[in-house]
């Protein structure tokens, strides 16, 4: 028995069935609303907010910890200068490279300075009490122009927060659960220009 071709396709339309292409992911999600430069402008105000929060805090943490601090110049009459640092706990020994050493002593601290073409460029990484690398500062004739910062979960030595800072108002913010399976969440914020006048 043959179905008229009129008929099938009133069959198929009755069951949902189409011939033409199915439409795309982009033409079946509806279209993100337009964020207004007002509302950008907070986001990224309450995001820089909570990070210079978090980077303080981390300082104030590694000042805490600063017990003494070792220096070196370059060689050769160069600009180029490092300090480094430590934390010391009066403790039991531990064995680091054939050298003992007290139990606690961890970099806490660690200040680059270059000068390049007439530029100071200055990089300071602060580390945990797990030695972890936790924020890193980078500055252009002291302006900073990058900053990174990482969370750990207790338990864990692989960062599950990562925020970053870039000169020019933009700011990204990518988290993970602790979960090996969780998915990580990535945010952008930007700082809108003033309206030209």
């Amino acid at each position: 028995m043959t179905i008229p071709h009129r008929k099938l396709l009133s069959l198929l339309a009755l069951t949902g069935i189409s011939l033409t292409h199915a439409p795309t992911a982009a033409a079946q999600a509806p279209a993100a609303p337009p964020v207004s430069a007002a509302n950008q402008s907070a986001r990224y105000a309450a995001a820089h907010d909570t990070l210079m929060r978090l980077a303080a805090n981390v300082r104030r943490e590694a000042e805490g910890r600063l017990a003494f601090f070792k220096t070196s110049q370059g060689s050769f009459g160069s600009v180029h200068r490092r300090v480094l640092g430590y934390a010391s706990n009066k403790g039991a020994k531990v064995d680091y490279a054939g050298v003992a050493t007290p139990a606690g002593i961890g970099l806490v601290e660690k200040i680059t300075v270059k000068h390049r073409f007439g530029v100071e460029l200055e990089r300071v990484a602060f580390y945990d009490a797990k030695g972890r690398k936790i924020l890193t500062e980078r500055r252009e004739d002291h302006i900073l122009t990058r900053l990174e910062l990482l969370e750990y979960a207790e338990g864990f030595n692989r960062p599950n927060s990562r925020w970053l800072m870039v000169h020019g108002g933009y700011l990204m913010h990518s988290a993970q659960r602790t979960l090996a399976l969780a998915t990580k969440k990535t945010f952008y914020y930007f700082q809108t220009l003033p309206a030209a006048e």
